[in-house]
């Protein structure tokens, strides 16, 4: 029996623990999820400001993310106009390639935007939460 290209060994899964010498249950994987979708949220202390769900199987690029980016500019305008009027928008976003790519650090040198710098993944640091309270 074949569960797509795989043994049916393969697509089991163990249900339970066993003691040694015995056979444990198994159970067949549940199948892939083919519709996953992405959803982009950008939110500051108020709340949520701007959020996108991308089509199934669309993934990020650089010139999407630009594009998300000029959309979220219009938001702040709109929802936020003391950003824009005071001392500005502080963007932090991760180190994925969209987001360090040539363009998208040229769209937010237009904006005029600070960016912090997001330091490497480390499971004691939780660089959104300390961003969020710069004052102190």
């Amino acid at each position: 029996m074949k569960c797509g290209s795989r043994t049916t060994r393969m697509c089991k899964k163990k249900r339970s623990w066993s003691k040694a010498g015995q056979a444990s249950q198994t159970a067949a994987k549940p199948g892939l999820t083919r519709n996953k979708v992405m959803l982009c949220v950008w939110w500051d202390w108020k709340g949520i400001i701007h959020y996108e769900l991308l089509s199934p199987g669309r993934t990020i690029d650089s010139e999407l993310y630009c594009v998300q980016l000029m959309r979220l500019k219009q938001k702040v305008e709109r929802k936020r106009p003391e950003l824009i009027n005071r001392r500005g928008v502080v963007f932090h976003h991760d180190n994925a390639r969209p987001h360090t790519s040539l363009a998208t650090q040229q769209k937010l040198r237009e904006f005029g935007w600070e960016v912090l710098m997001h330091p490497p993944y480390s499971p004691d640091l939780a660089p959104s939460d300390f961003h969020l309270f710069r004052s102190l």
